[in-house]
This record gives C-alpha cells, structure tokens and sequence, in this order.
C-alpha cells in the first residue's frame, strides 16, 4: 500500500461520522440499483413464461413497460446519489485543505492530491457497493414475495377471465444483473468524487494553507442596520446561508427532489383513484358471462377506409340459445346484449345533429386537425342487439313497435375532467343510412327514440359512440349476459359449459382459438386493477422513501459538518459575548432558511407536475382529481422537523468544545 492510499484510509478511519454517512448513502444507492435491475430481470422471466422468447406480437409494448420505468428510476437514483455522495466528498476536501497545502509544501504534486480522494472513494466502494448489492438483493427478494402475496389474488380474478394465464414474480439471480449493478454504482461514487478531486488539486499551496479558496459570495448590505429592528441572529444567519451557497445548493437540490417525489407518488396515487372508481361502475348484476371475437384491420382496396374483420361473429339467434340456457339456471334473470362499435358510420346534414354534439365534433376536428365539413359530418355507429325478453321490453319504453330500431339519442364525452351527457341528435331524425368500409349501405328506419332516465342502465357503459341503435337483428363482434344469481360459484362452472358448448377452446391459450369466452364476477375487473394499483403503489412508495433517506443523509451531513467546520468562527462568536442561546437561535434560523429554500423550490415543482399529470390523465378520463394536500404539508412539517433534529445533534458537539482551544485549532 502507497503513501496516497494509507493516507486516504487514516483519512476515512479518522472522520467516522462523514464515513458512515457516505457508506450509507452508497449502501442505499447501490442497493436501489441493484433492486430495479432484478426487478426488470425477474419481470422478464415472467413475461417470457406465458409470452415465449420473443414476447410475440407486443414485443415492442411489453419491452418498454419494462425497460422505460427501470431507466426512470435507474436515472433517479443515480442522480440522487451523484449530487449526496458528491456534496459529501467536497466537504471532506474542504475539510482537509490545510492538509492538502502541506502535502504541497513537502512536493506532493496536484495528481497526487486528486489520486489521494480517488483512493478515498476507492476504499468506499469496496466496503460499501458489496453490502449495498447484498441489501439490494434482500429488498428485491422481500418485494418480489410480497408482490407474490397480492398476486395469489389477482390470479384467483384473472383466471376467470383468461383461464391460462399466471401471473408470478420468480426471484432470478443473475450474474450479469450482479456485475451490471456493481459497475454501475461503483462509477456513481467515483463519478461523485471526480468534481471534489479536481477543484482541490487546482487550489495553490498557499490559498490552501490560509483556508481555502471556496467562492463565498459577499452577501449585499442589509436594509436594516444591526442595532435597527432586524434582530443579529437573523442577520449572520442569512449571511451564513449566502455566503456558503454552494454547499447549500447541493442540500436544497437533494432535499427538494425528494419533496417533488413525494407530491408527485401521491398525486399519482390520486390519479390512480380515480381511474378505479371510475371503472367500477355498478350495472345492478354481480356475475357476467361474455363472448368476444377476434378482429384484424386493413385498408380496403377500393374505397382506402380502414375496415375491420371479425373472426367469429355472433348473432341474435345464438345469443337468444344461450340466453336461455344460462337462465334456466337458478337464480336470477339474464340480460343479455350485444355491441358493435366499428362496422358502420353514417353521414348527417348540420340540421339533424343537435347544437351541442356539433359544438363538440368540431372542437374534436379542431384537436385532431382533420377538420370537419360544417355541412355534413361523419358520425361513428354503434349496433346493439339484446336478449327477446328485455328488446320487447324496450320497445314498450320507447313507444316502438316490435321489430323497429331504436336510436339511444344520448352521447357521453369527456368535458376535460368532467363527465358531460348530451342529445346529439336532432328529434326530426327518423332514419339513418348507415355505410361500411366497403361502401356498401342500407337505410334503417327508427321506430322509436329513448333519452334521459328512459335508457336501460345496463346501456349507458361505456356509451363511447355518438350513434347508437338497437336493431332486432345483426351479427356483432361480441355478447355480455349478465345476472344476479344465489350460488356465484356453481354458476361460473354451468356457464362456462355452456359458453364451451357454443364455442369450444379446448386446450387452446388465450384467443387463440380466434374468440374468448369468459364468466366473471361484474366487479372483478376493477379488483385486479386495485390489486395492480396496490402492488406499484408498495414498489413506488418504498422506492421513493428510500430515495427519500438518500436526500435526508445529505442535509444531514451538510448541517453536521457545517457546523464542525465553523467551529472557530462559533468560538469567536462566543468570545465577543455571543450567548449560548443566541448561537442556537442563529443555527435554528439558518436551517429553517435551507428548510424554506427547499420548500419554495420542491413544492412548486412537485404542485406543478401534479398539475401535469391531471391535465393529461383527464383528457382522458373523466374522473374528479384533488390536490395532495396531506403530502404537501406533510413535506412541510418533514422538511423543517428534521432540520430541527440535525441542528440538535449539532449543538450538542459544540457544547463540550473549549473556546480556547477551539480558537487556537
């Protein structure tokens, strides 16, 4: 071992407080890194247990979900520990500056300065990369089991929908993940010394001998003198904080980030919220059976309109077989209906479309920028088919005779958050031409018209086409029976053999038979979406706390060692008549101005992409959103309580220091 590398190692065996601090902040970097990486590793091999090799047709969908949370959070991490760990190495050299100008006077060259802190970082990455990859392992282990425990759940629910599919984390160890991991944060921490190492080996002897040559800013004259109202606490404080801006930019930035996390997880969370009760509206039924086919889409040749292919259709007179069936089952009454949302469009005059449904087509040609002919509109159809029973029922509802289509005339569209129902069309609409992507048409002549409180409720989901009708006959791509009945369980074995009767899968995967038959509980879908939001929720959440720690170790090393290093001013301030009291109450304000600074900085960035993420997600959705209210002021009351502890553990060390002494150092 060489002069450089055993003064490096006295140098961290001396200062063990600084040691530990970074060791730690390494240990929770390296560990997160490794956590992710494994996370990805293990989410792979599940992907490729039901998906193969090559993850088939969304190779390019499933791989992003994957890979581009990893490398948010990877680049989180990094960032995090690049701007802590850094903070802590520039400290410890300007700690040790006189040191640096002796080992000049005696002929250390600047090299040799900046190999003396590399050999620094070296000797913390061997201690601390190997535990934070070992910890990191034992988090990705203790989060895959707990992920495991949810998802015992969630298979129960998705099995009833898709009978061959399991969903379960495996814990992979990978040695490629090992290395991968280690490199990476092993060139975090050197990466973080590189800046510290250069700025001190560039300092001349002599500035180094006098103290150092750190930038401190000279703060402006105050607008209020010190014997005026402005109490001298206040004064040196905001002088100090002025002065040494640089060490505390680094803490303010730390500290910030890891508010604007927090916001941000919990507005997510909000968002999240939202979707789901959203999701979960209730049609009055608790168990559905559906049958959906598989479709393709191409151009047609002739006419260039997109134009979709069903593989198996369904039409009323099978539906009607089934319908049947499923109700001689005991218990309860089937409604059963069918939908087709893209075979057909129909092409409206300005007249016959409603004031408000124009309104909205044109700010949706306007958003698109395809732009509409304000005197003809193309409008979307959707074809309803229901069970005999609830389509004469109907008919009575909407003064129609048996066998007559009937228009739905209410449109649901979402009002940039909020959920809007409007009449689109016009009431002297009393046929529509309806056209397919072929150009073939025929005209259907409408027999009665239902609006308001009038439209059935198991109609009104999710109600996402501007034309709606209820024809007595058609073949559409797919078929929900939906009903109420006394034993749940010993229905989803009777209609899954009737379901099988009709439309046999046999041992077939998940569509592959060109159709999909499931019987499910009407709420099941919004539980595995719960379960889902759960279970990133415990991952995000428990990333952001630990990345959190990260930001917490800086701004506590920044207040411990601030204070060690103005030991002497302190003592000086002490030996002119500085009270005890006045000392705390100075250090008090200081940490409340670095608490402030990262509050003003961190909780308008985190608000603003709140703000963000409502804006984009309620275009979407029309779902309510409130602000995190609790993780702001929580923030709040965080970001001061603990500069409050580390400005206590301060205190303490400067109680027992001689004045004296601690002048003459």
């Amino acid at each position: 071992m060489n002069v450089l590398s055993r003064l490096a190692l006295s140098q961290i065996r001396r200062k063990r407080t600084r040691t530990v601090i970074t060791a730690i902040a390494i240990v929770l970097s390296s560990s997160l890194l490794t956590a992710v990486i494994n996370f990805v590793i293990s989410g792979n091999t599940m992907l490729v247990g039901f998906l193969g090799e090559d993850y088939g047709l969304y190779k390019g969908a499933y791989q992003s979900i994957l890979l581009i949370p990893a490398a948010v959070l990877g680049m989180l991490v990094i960032a995090m520990s690049v701007i802590v760990i850094s903070n802590v190495f520039r400290m410890s050299a300007h700690e040790r500056i006189s040191e640096f100008g002796v080992l000049k006077c005696v002929g250390a060259t600047k090299e040799q300065i900046f190999k003396t802190i590399l050999y620094e970082s070296f000797f913390l990455i061997v201690g601390a990369v190997p535990v934070g990859v070992v910890v990191g392992y034992l988090l990705s282990f203790l989060g895959i089991r707990a992920a495991n425990g949810y998802m015992d759940e969630l298979n129960v629910l998705v099995r009833a929908m898709m009978r061959s599919v399991t969903f379960e984390l495996s814990f992979v160890f990978s040695p490629m993940a090992l290395i991968l991991s280690a490199l990476i944060s092993a060139g975090t921490v050197v990466f973080s010394a590189v800046f510290p190492a250069k700025k001190a080996m560039r300092i001349s002897a002599l500035d180094c001998i006098r103290g150092g040559r750190e930038n401190r800013k000279k703060c402006g004259r105050s607008k209020r003198n010190v014997d005026g109202t402005r109490a001298v606490e206040y004064q040196l404080a905001h002088r100090n904080t002025v002065s040494d801006r640089k060490r505390m930019k680094s803490a303010v930035t730390a500290f910030s980030f890891s508010i604007v996390l927090l916001i941000t997880m919990s507005g997510l969370k909000e968002v999240a919220d939202g979707i789901l009760n959203y999701i979960s509206m209730d049609t009055g039924y608790t168990m559905i059976a559906d049958y959906t086919s598989n479709y393709d889409t191409r151009i047609n040749p002739e006419t260039g309109r997109r134009e979709y292919y069903y593989v198996r259709t369904i039409d009323n007179k099978r539906a009607e077989e089934i319908t049947n069936e499923l109700a001689a089952y005991e218990g309860g009454e089937i409604f059963g209906c069918g939908q087709d949302y893209f075979s057909y469009v129909t092409n409206l005059e300005e007249s016959r479309i409603t004031k408000q449904m124009r309104e909205v087509l044109d700010n949706r040609s306007e958003a698109d920028q395809h732009g509409f002919d304000r005197s003809e509109y193309e409008l979307e159809v959707e074809i309803i088919i229901v069970d005999e029973k609830h389509y004469g029922e109907i008919c009575d509802r909407a003064d129609a005779g048996y066998g007559d289509a009937i228009l739905i005339n209410d449109y649901k569209y979402n009002d940039n958050g909020k959920e809007r129902h409007i009449v689109p069309l016009a009431e002297s609409v009393r046929s529509l031409r309806l056209e397919k992507a072929d150009g073939s048409a025929e005209t259907v002549r409408i027999g009665g018209v239902l609006t308001g409180e009038n439209i059935p409720k198991e109609l009104i989901y999710p109600n996402i086409r501007p034309v709606r009708l209820i024809v007595p006959y058609a073949e559409v791509r797919g078929y929900n029976w939906m009903t109420s009945p006394d034993d749940e369980e010993g229905y989803i074995t009777y209609a899954r053999a009737v379901l099988e009767k009709y439309f046999p899968q046999g041992n077939q995967d998940y569509g592959e038979a060109g159709f999909v038959c499931r019987v499910f509980g009407a709420q099941d879908f919004s539980k595995i979406m719960n379960i889902a939001v759960v279970i990133a929720s415990v991952f995000l959440y428990g990333f952001v706390i630990l990345l959190g720690l990260i930001g917490v170790l800086n701004v506590t090393s920044m207040v411990i060692f601030g204070v060690k290093m103005r030991a002497r001013e302190f003592a000086v301030l002490q030996s002119i008549g500085m009270t005890s009291e006045s000392l705390q109450k100075m250090l008090y304000l200081e940490s409340i101005l670095c608490a402030g600074r990262a509050l003003v900085m961190g909780v308008p960035a985190g608000v603003g992409l709140v703000l963000l993420l409502k804006y984009c997600v309620q275009k979407l959705f029309p779902i309510p959103f409130q602000m995190p209210w609790a993780a702001i002021m929580g923030s709040v009351a965080m970001s001061f309580i603990l500069m409050w502890g580390a400005v206590q553990v301060s205190i303490k060390a400067l109680k027992d220091q001689n004045l004296i002494e601690t002048i003459k150092m």
